[in-house]
């Protein structure tokens, strides 16, 4: 089962995917977005069709019964119609056509972290409500993931066990 960790920026997804897949001695696929925009002040609707290829690319390449991302499609296309009002056919398709997976839905209740990719410290609780009803809306299963510290890496751990089990909300 591959496991996504998804929400709005700064709410830990990069730090609980690592910590998840030592702790379940699991492969875990990066946020490729992060390496892609690394160099770039700017990015276009172009540049988002090509990470989201280059996400789908990485989750293809990581094998095994248990797996872990921080972040897949869904958070393309929400940063897509967030940024430029719009999502391309070629991301929707392919958003739509990810199955046998399941999410950890990371709230942003722990403090913003500044970074220079991140773009939305004080609208985090709003796009947290979005990526809940898109889950929600989609029928996927899902588990939110709250808490800070030790906390939230309790809570996350619980969460995969009850995805696991065939639990998700």
């Amino acid at each position: 089962m591959l496991i996504v960790l998804t929400g709005p920026e700064s709410s830990a997804k990069s730090s609980l995917t690592a910590y998840l897949g030592a702790y379940f001695e699991a492969p875990t696929v990066p946020e490729v977005a992060r390496e892609y925009l690394q160099e770039r002040t700017t990015y276009t609707v172009q540049d988002l069709i090509e990470i989201a290829h280059l996400q789908r690319l990485a989750e293809a390449k990581v094998n095994g019964a248990l797996r872990f991302a921080d972040t897949d499609l869904q958070v393309i296309q929400i940063w897509c119609e967030e940024r430029f009002g719009q999502v391309p056919a070629a991301i929707a398709r392919a958003y739509r056509a990810q199955c046998d997976r399941a999410y950890l839905l990371c709230k942003p209740d722990i403090p913003w972290v500044p970074d220079p990719q991140r773009q939305n410290p004080h609208d985090r609780a709003r796009l947290f409500a979005r990526y809940r009803f898109d889950l929600e809306a989609r029928g996927l299963r899902f588990e939110p993931v709250t808490g800070c510290g030790a906390d939230r890496r309790a809570c996350a751990i619980t969460a995969v066990k009850s995805l696991l089990a065939g639990q998700g909300a």
